[in-house]
């Protein structure tokens, strides 16, 4: 009886210390908790991977070496890679060129001009008829140039005009060359102004009784023109 006496009253003691010290008994408890759950996951972590170190990555710095890239080349207008693509734009921004028929003899003296509505005199054929050219007196034999650049449309020979160059130029403009000798042109060949054409004729028979010219014609889009309005040079002559 005595043994029981003593074994309550120690666990009366036992039981008013804990009620008197709750609150510390708890926050052990809980902090030792706490330690044991960090420690667990500490070791945790260590066994998954011991070398797995986190990485951080900082906005905007994830490709450091595009600060090592060069800048693109500022285009400057200059065709120095040779690609001819920068030589174009400058051709497409160069004005057009204005169409002239100088330079087509070297010498020559204006007979019968244009006439579309008026009739001429053809000594020749003998009658009255329209002009549909110019008629360019110049010696047998000289040197006909090419006008302006352009394209052989057609090359014709005969008796009675010699042989015809037509040229066909830009800006809807054909030339026609007649009474000509030693043409070595074809249709289609490409020519430049000041190219050779042929010589001054003596010898065909369409205008013969005027002496050895150059009969020269010029249409505009299909129309007839006095070619003398494209030939700065008359005012030389």
């Amino acid at each position: 009886m005595k043994r029981e006496r003593q074994e309550g009253g120690s666990a009366s003691k036992v039981a008013a210390f804990f009620k008197r010290n709750i609150y510390f008994v708890l926050m052990i408890v809980c902090v030792l908790a706490i330690g044991a759950i960090i420690t667990v996951a500490a070791v945790t972590g260590s066994e998954d991977d011991p070398t797995d170190t986190p990485t951080i990555t900082v906005p905007g710095d994830d490709d450091d070496d595009k600060d090592d890239q060069v800048p693109p080349a500022v285009d400057d207008d200059t065709d120095e890679d040779g690609d001819g693509d920068d030589d174009k734009d400058d051709e497409d921004q160069k004005p057009a060129k204005t169409f002239t028929l100088d330079g087509i003899l070297a010498d020559y003296t204006i007979d019968i001009g244009f006439s579309d509505a008026e009739l001429v005199f053809n000594p020749t054929q003998g009658h009255w008829a329209t002009h549909q050219g110019v008629d360019l007196v110049a010696e047998a034999g000289t040197e006909v140039k090419c006008s302006f650049d352009g394209t052989v449309k057609s090359v014709t020979d005969d008796s009675f005009y010699g042989t015809t160059v037509v040229i066909s130029h830009d800006g809807g403009y054909e030339t026609t060359y007649k009474l000509l000798d030693e043409v070595s042109l074809k249709a289609g060949d490409k020519v430049a102004e000041g190219d050779a054409i042929g010589t001054v004729s003596g010898d065909a028979l369409a205008e013969i009784a005027q002496g050895a010219h150059l009969h020269l014609e010029l249409s505009k889009d299909g129309v007839l023109v006095d070619p003398t309005s494209y030939m700065s040079e008359i005012a030389d002559k």
